[in-house]
C-alpha cells in the first residue's frame, strides 16, 4: 500500500491533508485543560545542575517515569528569569526579555507569549514550594538541555535564537457545546529583514485560512449526512503548533492538526516548515541535510539503526522515506517523523528519527 494513504485515512485527511507528512503531543492538542495530582509522583532529592563552569546542587525531583522537576527559586536566582507567583489563581510566571510563560498548578495547560498548548506535565506544589517540570519548561524559554549519565549531571546552556519575537494569533468558531473549530499560528515581529518575515507570514497566514477553510467543509459535510433532526454529535477541529528551532537564521516548526468526530480517539497528524530567514523562502530536507547528494541514504541507514535499536513492532518494513517527507529542525539534528499508521500502530503515536546534521557534511 502506498504510505502516503496512511495520512489519508478519515475523510477530513482526504481533504486537509494529503501531502502532510505528519507521539505524544497529542495532550497538546485538547482542548480543555487537565489536573494532575502530581504531588505524590514527583521524589523530591537535590539535583546537580551545570550551568558553563559551574556545579550546583539545587532543590528538585523526579517522577517514577525519569521526568526532573526544580525548584522555581532556581529559576530566578541562577538563570536571571523573573519569576512570580500568583496564590489567588494558583499561576505562575517566567519571563525573560523575549517571552513570557505561565502556567497553573497541577494544570496540563500553559501559555508562551499568550501561544496557549498542552504538555503531559505540569507544575505541581509540594510542601509550599512550587516545582517546575525542567525540561518543557526551559526549552520553551530559550536552553538546552542534557544529561550526563555518568555522573547524573543535568546541563544548561543558553542557545542564541535568533532576534526576533514570536506572537500568537487565535481564531475559533463554535456551533455548539461540542462542535468547534480553534485554530493558533505563529507570526514574526521585530526581525530585521522585514521583506523575509513578511512573506513568511503571509504563508503562514494562509496555512490558517486552508485549515479553518478545511475545518467548515468538514463541519457542513458531516451535518449534510446526519441530518438536522438528528441529535447533535462532536465535532473537534484543532490546529496548534510547536516551534522547534529559532536559530542561525533559520525558524523550523510543524502545526499539529487534531480532529475527533466521535469514536475511541481522533485523529492528529503534523505539517512541517523551516524556512530561511534571510529570504523568507521554506527550505527543503535536502537543503538543510548540507544539500548532500546521498542524505536520503544517510537519513535511511539512521532510520533503520533506530528501528533496530527500539525494536518497534511495525506494519510493514521500512525501505526509504519519500521525496515529500515530513522533517523538522532541533537542536543540532534533523527530525524526519512519519504519521499515525504510515508505519505503526495509532498507540505508537507519530514515529521521530533525529539524525545529526554532521552526518551529512
Amino acid at each position: 500500500m502506498n504510505k502516503k494513504m496512511f495520512t489519508i485515512k478519515v475523510a477530513l485527511a482526504a481533504a486537509l491533508l494529503a501531502g502532510f507528512s505528519g507521539s505524544a503531543l497529542l495532550p497538546q492538542t485538547s482542548v480543555r485543560a487537565e489536573t494532575y495530582s502530581a504531588d505524590q509522583e514527583v521524589q523530591l532529592a537535590p539535583l546537580r545542575i551545570q550551568i558553563g563552569d559551574q556545579l550546583l546542587d539545587v532543590p528538585g525531583g523526579k517522577t517514577k517515569e525519569g521526568d526532573t522537576y526544580v525548584g522555581l527559586a532556581f529559576l530566578s536566582k541562577q538563570l536571571g528569569l523573573t519569576t512570580s507567583w500568583d496564590s489567588a489563581t494558583k499561576t505562575v510566571t517566567v519571563s525573560s526579555p523575549h517571552k513570557t510563560m505561565s502556567m497553573h498548578n497541577q494544570s496540563t495547560e500553559y501559555a508562551l507569549n499568550d501561544h496557549k498548548f498542552y504538555a503531559p506535565l505540569p507544575p505541581v506544589i509540594i510542601e509550599g514550594t512550587t516545582y517546575l517540570p525542567l525540561r518543557l519548561l526551559l526549552e520553551q524559554m530559550g536552553y538546552k538541555i542534557g544529561y550526563i549519565d555518568q555522573s547524573h549531571i543535568v546541563t544548561i546552556a543558553p542557545i542564541q535564537e535568533n532576534e526576533l519575537k514570536l506572537t500568537n494569533k487565535s481564531d475559533s468558531l463554535t456551533k455548539s457545546d461540542n462542535r468547534r473549530i480553534t485554530l493558533q499560528y505563529p507570526q514574526i515581529e521585530g526581525w530585521a529583514n522585514t521583506a523575509a518575515s513578511d512573506k513568511i507570514n503571509a504563508f503562514l497566514q494562509a496555512e490558517a485560512d486552508k485549515y479553518k477553510a478545511a475545518a467548515i467543509q468538514q463541519l457542513n459535510d458531516l451535518s449534510e449526512v446526519i441530518g438536522s433532526t438528528e441529535p447533535d454529535f462532536p465535532n473537534t477541529f484543532d490546529v496548534n503548533y510547536k516551534i522547534t528551532y529559532n536559530q542561525d537564521h533559520k525558524l523550523s516548526l510543524y502545526f499539529i492538526v487534531y480532529t475527533f468526530s466521535g469514536g475511541a480517539h481522533g485523529f492528529y497528524a503534523w505539517d512541517s516548515h523551516t524556512f530561511d530567514l534571510d529570504t523568507g523562502n521554506e527550505l527543503t530536507l535536502q537543503q538543510v541535510a548540507s544539500n548532500n547528494p546521498q542524505y536520503k541514504s544517510i537519513i535511511n541507514e539512521e532510520i533503520k539503526k533506530q528501528l533496530k535499536e527500539h525494536d518497534y513492532e511495525l506494519i510493514e518494513p521500512f525501505e526509504s522515506i519519500r521525496n515529500d517527507q515530513g522533517f523538522y529542525l532541533k537542536d543540532d539534528t534533523v527530525v524526519v517523523y512519519f504519521g499515525l499508521y504510515e508505519y505503526a500502530p495509532y498507540a505508537l503515536g507519530i514515529l521521530e528519527f533525529p539524525v545529526p546534521l554532521s552526518a551529512f557534511k
